[in-house]
């Protein structure tokens, strides 16, 4: 999946998977955390510039088109 990032603005990329939000991070590894005895985190981002990136993961899972 692409996504345009903007300059300067900080973005968190879901690591986990049950994000509601996916591709981004809606902090429910946390709870997901609690109950599982894992460590997902974020991972945050602040280009310096207006880019595109790709990112994927074996842990999302698309339950409708994106």
């Amino acid at each position: 999946m692409e996504i345009k990032l903007k300059s300067g603005k900080r973005y968190k990329i879901c690591s986990c998977g049950v994000s509601q939000t996916l591709p981004f991070c809606d902090n429910a590894h946390r709870e997901f955390n609690a109950a599982n005895n894992t460590e997902y985190k974020s991972v945050k981002i602040t280009p310096d510039s207006d880019t595109i990136i790709e990112v994927t993961s074996n842990r999302w899972k698309w339950t409708k088109e994106k």
